[in-house]
């Protein structure tokens, strides 16, 4: 029985509309950072998260090189698969091997809203300031869980079979409706009681943020929210 790849169990959908909405990020990051680039690419570019390198075709034209990261072991050993030439590790985002000032771009992906609380989400922006070169470009995807997206998501989740970690119709109800500080309650490391608008007030501590944008298509379909920031000098 051949083993489904991260990439296979993640643009699973009909009709293309689960793949469009989850390569989205990754083109609509590239836009950001060439926006942001003085060169055609930047020497280093460290991507967090990386998986079986679902993202790589769209950060590879970015920089000379490419550095991924993983958490899990078996995303690791995809990504080889599918990328024997390329370089990636398995290790934790807040506690990096790589030496201060390193890279000219970080990435994260849909990763830092895993990690289980707040103040593990600080300490990963605080390793990946570090290893950001001075005034280097930082680019985070997130989820967006709060407001009417909460209902579109869990509606798309049960349809795709995808896993729901957690969340129920009367939860995305509450994500909709409820009090931001009534839905962080919720909040253990998986999409259910994200609050993004926290997120980003975080992030300010530690970057200067350039730009926020809602992805695929915001006010329409506002799933995930691109964070564009900088190390401070």
């Amino acid at each position: 029985m051949q083993k489904v790849t991260y990439s296979e169990r993640l643009l699973r959908g009909g009709l293309g509309v689960i793949a469009w909405q989850r390569l989205c990020r990754f083109r609509k990051a590239a836009e950001e950072i060439r926006a942001q680039l003085h060169t055609a690419r930047c020497s280093t570019l460290l991507d967090i998260g990386a998986a079986d390198g679902i993202g790589l075709p769209f950060l590879k034209p970015l920089a000379k090189r490419v550095v991924s990261v993983n958490y899990y072991e078996n995303h690791t050993r995809e990504f080889r698969a599918a990328y024997p030439n390329e370089e990636v590790v398995t290790a934790d985002v807040r506690s990096l091997s790589f030496e201060d000032g390193e890279f000219d771009i970080v990435v994260s992906f849909e990763t830092l809203h895993f990690l289980p609380s707040w103040e593990d989400r600080a300490q990963a922006m605080k390793e990946i300031s570090r290893v950001l070169r001075k005034n280097g470009l930082c680019v985070f995807s997130v989820a967006i869980e709060t407001g009417y997206p909460a209902i579109m998501k869990y509606f798309a989740r049960a349809l795709t079979g995808n896993n729901l970690h957690g969340m129920t119709l009367r939860l995305a109800f509450l994500h909709w409706l409820g009090p931001p500080e009534r839905i962080e309650m919720l909040d253990k490391g998986k999409q259910v009681g994200f609050n993004v608008r926290r997120f980003v007030r975080q992030a300010g501590d530690i970057f200067e943020i350039v730009k926020t944008r809602s992805i695929p298509l915001p006010i329409v379909c506002p799933m995930n929210l691109l964070v564009v920031a900088r190390k401070r000098k």
